[in-house]
């Protein structure tokens, strides 16, 4: 059985690292974007499950590329984690397909998040363990 996709947006490698764990923990396959270009292609091709998407990106930000996303058929309704950082000063509110997280996050609330956009049923076993490699 196929798992299901998550796609990743995001451009930092630490990043990149602890979220693709916490979602193979949680039992998706991950797609990487590191461009919110690039993250419209893949949405489009991939169909993901839900997105993680980082609010500060490079080029396009994740503000416009969850507007661009909305205005998409193919992936209007898909459900969104917008990823912020602890000092962002933009107000969020969120709307049944979108989920706001505050970085740094923990694994725990990676998946609170996903199971608010009922990504992920409340018994869902995701796993909690799982390493950081030494110089993170």
């Amino acid at each position: 059985m196929a798992l299901p996709r998550l796609l990743l947006v995001e451009n930092d490698p630490y990043y990149i690292y602890l979220l693709r764990l916490y979602a193979e923990q949680s039992g998706f396959s991950v797609v990487i974007a590191s461009s919110g270009t690039g993250a419209l292609t893949l949405a489009q091709r991939e169909q993901p499950a839900v997105i993680v998407l980082e609010s500060d990106l490079p080029e396009v930000d994740g503000w416009e590329i969850l507007a661009l996303l909305r205005a998409e058929p193919c992936t209007r309704m898909t459900p969104v984690v917008m990823c912020l950082w602890q000092d962002s000063d933009r107000r969020c509110e969120a709307t049944e397909s979108e989920f706001f997280l505050r970085k740094p996050m923990e694994f725990h609330d990676f998946v609170s998040a996903l199971r608010c956009l009922g990504v992920l049923s409340a018994d869902h076993p995701a796993r909690t363990r799982y390493s950081l490699p030494a110089d993170a």
